[in-house]
């Protein structure tokens, strides 16, 4: 049984959002989220999906591996 990996990457995700200047409901909108889901993937109730995280990172304009502080994930999802 392959056990789930927690990424803890919405503080991250928060502070690259914060020093882009977008608040929350626009930012949600703009990566084509809920506005409740980005509020748990910041505060780490939820994790955002692999899809989530391009979007995320396109939208603040940073590479995907710039919000992870495991890399891995991305290669593991990819299988």
């Amino acid at each position: 049984m392959a056990t789930k990996q927690t990424r803890h990457n919405g503080l991250t995700i928060r502070c690259f959002r914060i020093k882009g200047g977008w608040k929350p409901g626009q930012f949600a909108s703009e990566v084509g989220i809920a506005y409740s889901t980005l509020d748990n993937i910041e505060n780490e109730r939820k994790e955002a999906s692999v899809e989530a995280l391009h979007r995320i990172a396109s939208t603040l304009d940073v590479p995907v591996r710039a919000l992870l502080r495991d890399t891995s994930v991305l290669e593991q999802d990819a299988a």
